[in-house]
């Protein structure tokens, strides 16, 4: 596992062999990484289900601003401090938070910590590919938006192909989808009018 661009291109990055933690693969990530482009500079970004802090380290290497580490485990807590160590990242650009992701509509944002402008939801499997799990998943987002998450932001869902996540809401709008083998990758708009209540 390694990053694959940007200022800390081809750095190693640390992995454990634990079933909880399923590192995208590397064409996967440069796919997801290309599709984005642009929408990442001087993003803040807000990393769910962190596992190996993959993601919102790619996300920094190609020039966001912030990124907010979000995973309960402990052990995998550690392996993002050891990956972000291995970088030379700035600990002022990056935030961890020990929590379930399930428990963060109870929880404030870190003081000073804007809303995400982007998203990384990168759940078990066994959660997305239960509808009725990601029907949850995304009532809780619908709580997030305007304290943890833009009203104006961008969610990425990585995913089973079996599922096909549909729940009632006017908050998040499909924007594309793209399927590689046993991955799929799902980007949503929050279409959420910060001038209206919900």
């Amino acid at each position: 596992m390694r990053v694959i661009g940007g200022q800390y291109r081809r750095t190693t990055l640390n992995s454990l062999d634990d079933e909880a933690l399923r590192p995208m693969l590397d064409r996967v990530k440069e796919s997801l990484f290309n599709i984005l482009q642009s929408e990442v500079t001087d993003a803040v970004v807000l990393d769910l289900f962190s596992g190996s802090g993959a993601l919102g380290i790619e996300a920094l290497s190609r020039g966001a601003r912030r990124c907010t580490f979000v995973e309960h485990s402990r052990k995998l807590g550690r392996l993002i401090e050891r990956n972000l160590a291995a970088c030379g990242i700035n600990r002022e650009e990056v935030e961890i938070i020990g929590c379930n992701v399930l428990c963060m509509k109870n929880m404030a944002p870190p003081a000073g910590m804007a809303p995400a402008d982007l998203v990384f939801l990168d759940p078990p499997y066994a959660m997305t590919s239960d509808p009725r799990r990601l029907g949850d998943l995304f009532l809780l987002l619908e709580e997030l938006v305007g304290g943890w998450i833009s009203p104006a932001g961008l969610i990425m869902l990585h995913h089973d192909p079996a599922s096909r996540p549909s729940w009632p809401s006017n908050v998040f709008r499909l924007r594309d989808t793209r399927t590689y083998g046993r991955s799929q990758l799902s980007f949503f708009n929050v279409t959420l009018d910060p001038d209206n209540e919900r």
